[in-house]
């Protein structure tokens, strides 16, 4: 009835390459409302807790266990490899973030390049240009994806981020007693999202509605305001247009606050079920407990002219 393969649907059970299609296909083959394939938070238990942790399993964690970070305004945000706040040294070269410098060893073997990666200050911007685009895929360490060797670059350069910076260590010392996850929620769902966060599609649900509700809302009230205008027996002056736009703009930017304050407290507060394999979670939880975590590159990784050990 789903149209997949019986393996397939075993995937998808197993809570791999699960895409928000797929799960409205089986909320509507089954006629169950979509929450219903959801557990519940009082029936999750993490599979993982900071002493267990193995990397490229797929964990289902609940809010009282966890500490999340998405963005870098919040509470937590620091802890992303995009925030400025920590930056690396390595090698007589500047890191601006700890995403310039995983980017830049994607490159390994091309100085060049790598030295324009640091050049840029946004590290979004940064990754959005050099990774996100095919133009310079073919320059792409050839065993960046091998047995998860970006994986194993990511614990050097979070091992870096860590001894160079006391602030970091101090942040991580604050979720102590906590799994460590990336809530990549709001992002769009792909292998690599759910190889280092996790999604709650549930609350993303949640969100899109109260946007779109928003919409249509600020909508019919401008409509209306185009129908009383049209029925004014006579126009307004100048100024008291002026006033009435100046009124409506501020009544939107009240709305948009509104729907603001919603949307970070859904962030902070309200998680179902967020799944993933949480490789930067697991690595900033290991880090924070031990000190330093034990990495393997397997393959020769360089940084400019200098080998990687």
């Amino acid at each position: 009835m789903l149209g997949v393969t019986r393996e397939h649907c075993y995937h998808i059970l197993k809570g791999e390459n699960v895409s928000k299609r797929q799960l409205q296909n089986m909320s509507r083959v089954l006629n169950l409302p979509i929450r219903d394939l959801y557990i519940t938070p009082a029936d999750i238990v993490s599979e993982c807790d900071p002493y267990t942790i193995e990397f490229g399993r797929t964990e289902h964690y609940k809010a009282s266990d966890i500490i999340t970070f998405s963005k870098l305004s919040g509470r937590y945000g620091a802890l992303s490899n995009m925030s400025t706040a920590y930056p690396i040294d390595l090698l007589g070269h500047h890191c601006y973030t700890s995403e310039h410098l995983f980017i830049a060893l994607r490159f390994s073997g091309y100085p060049d390049l790598q030295k324009e990666i640091l050049e840029y200050e946004n590290a979004m911007w940064c990754k959005k240009i050099f990774v996100g685009s095919s133009k310079y895929k073919a320059y792409h360490h050839p065993n960046w994806h091998d047995a998860d060797f970006d994986i194993e670059v990511m614990k050097y350069v979070i091992n870096l981020k860590y001894e160079q910076n006391e602030g970091f260590r101090q942040l991580l010392n604050t979720t102590k007693g906590k799994i460590i996850v990336e809530d990549a929620t709001m992002q769009r769902t792909n292998e690599s999202v759910l190889k280092w966060g996790c999604q709650d599609l549930e609350k993303r649900d949640l969100i899109n509605k109260t946007r779109s509700s928003v919409r249509r809302y600020i909508s019919a009230l401008q409509k209306e305001a185009i129908s009383r205008e049209e029925t004014l027996k006579n126009p307004r002056t100048a100024s008291a247009q002026k006033r009435h736009e100046q009124k409506m703009k501020q009544f939107e930017s009240n709305i948009g606050k509104i729907q603001k304050i919603y949307e970070e407290t859904l962030f902070e507060h309200c998680n179902y079920t967020l799944s993933g394999r949480n490789s930067m979670g697991k690595i900033l939880t290991m880090i924070r407990d031990h000190g330093h975590i034990d990495y393997h590159l397997d393959y020769p990784l360089y940084f400019f002219e200098h080998e990687i050990k």
